[in-house]
């Protein structure tokens, strides 16, 4: 069986980040009631490149899209989904 690459992230905003660039949500893990870590698909070893461009200033987004993206993860958050 073939194990996915993924990242876990804690940051909610680099989460967003990656959701809008089109990483895949694998699953968010609650380690307690506090916190959210969010785990992201990364087969080809690029999110960490993407938040480098971010913290850059060099990666280009939609607004909408990254709204969007805020929206849904903070859903997933306090659904428990």
């Amino acid at each position: 069986m073939k194990k996915i690459k993924e990242i876990k992230l804690h940051d909610f905003y680099q989460a967003c980040i990656l959701k809008t660039a089109g990483f895949s949500i694998i699953r968010l893990e609650r380690n307690n009631s506090k916190f959210v870590e969010f785990v992201f698909e990364d087969s080809k070893s690029e999110a960490e490149t993407v938040l480098k461009e971010y913290w850059k200033r060099n990666l280009k987004l939609q607004a909408k899209d990254l709204i969007e993206s805020i929206s849904e993860l903070k859903t997933r958050i306090y659904s428990g989904v």
